[in-house]
């Protein structure tokens, strides 16, 4: 079966190309009523814009970079946060017809010959060197939680906010000594975490307590029982888990929140922190990319961060 093309729905209009493709990408000065009725014909020919050509004659490439870092697939936690950030990336721009092309961070010089409309660098602690090359070659470009020059896209994923506030209700609710738990990384969000969790003790005049999760949670359970050992009538979970702590506090006999209150981070599926009654702050870094396109328009940039958005979900295990 061919393609319906535009000069198929033009012919069935009684038309011309020229005023159906007015009509169905809503430029122009045709009537609303003759405009509706090519849109309709389109519709039942079963007419698809080809957005390969469109690309073509607009210039596009219709293909996003997307920067890796060497050897972060070495890290667990990073391996796995980069996995989501390209899958992320990759259903955003399937969506809108883009393909993702992958560039290491170490070869700026592949850009020049990268055919790309946009570049997409997802980990503030990678090598900046193609960022600068991006941004000196004049190719649109969105970066997460970096400051970035006027004309790019600077993403703010709204980690340390979520803390801020987390901690913040944690207080109201009375907690005198929190306790925060984090992963032993590198990885940047958990940098910005528990830098937040820092500034907000130091601001506040509290004592930090932190205790470190290694990647494969094999110590979660003893540095929860670190920080009960501490003292802390809170615990700040930054490092998700919020289910199985919960259920562990539960088992030595811990009555939330009477004896301790527990907020936890969750990024993923907060759904069985909401069955289980846990207070958790969630994020949404996987819309980043959405965002990224939203602004581009891979025509344009904006001057304002973007700020993605996060949501306080107080449960049974807060005051």
């Amino acid at each position: 079966m061919s393609r319906v093309t535009l000069r198929d729905v033009a012919a069935r209009a009684g038309v011309s190309t020229a005023a159906t493709s007015q009509a169905l990408n809503d430029r122009g000065s045709l009537r609303p009523e003759t405009r509706e009725r090519i849109k309709a014909i389109a519709a039942q020919l079963g007419y698809a814009p080809n957005k390969t050509a469109a690309a073509l004659r607009s210039g596009r490439t219709m293909s996003i970079g997307f920067v890796m870092a060497e050897g972060s697939l070495h890290d667990g936690r990073r391996a796995l946060q980069r996995a989501r950030q390209l899958d992320a990336l990759v259903r955003a721009g399937s969506v809108r017809g883009f393909t993702v092309t992958v560039l290491p961070a170490s070869r700026p010089d592949l850009l020049v010959g990268a055919q790309l409309d946009g570049l997409y660098f997802p980990d503030p602690a990678d090598d900046r060197a193609i960022l600068r090359e991006a941004l000196a070659l004049g190719l649109p470009v969105a970066a997460v939680d970096l400051t970035l020059p006027s004309g790019a896209i600077s993403i703010r994923t709204g980690y340390a906010a979520a803390v801020r506030a987390g901690l913040a209700h944690l207080a109201a609710a009375g907690a005198e000594r929190i306790g925060f738990l984090v992963d032993e990384s590198e990885v940047p969000r958990d940098q910005l975490g528990e830098s937040a969790y820092l500034a907000w003790s130091a601001v506040n005049g509290r004592t930090p307590v932190v205790s470190r999760v290694d990647a494969g949670r094999r110590r979660l359970i003893s540095a929860v029982h670190a920080l009960l050992d501490a003292g802390v009538d809170a615990i700040f979970a930054y490092c998700e888990e919020g289910p199985e702590i919960y259920l562990h506090l539960e088992e030595i006999g811990t009555v939330l929140p009477r004896d301790l209150q527990l907020l936890a981070l969750c990024t993923t599926d907060c759904a069985l922190n909401d069955r289980l009654g846990v207070s958790h702050v969630c994020l949404h870094p996987e819309r980043a990319p959405d965002e990224m396109f939203r602004a581009f328009d891979l025509d344009r940039a904006t001057a304002q961060p973007i700020e993605l958005p996060w949501e306080l979900v107080s449960g049974s295990t807060t005051r």
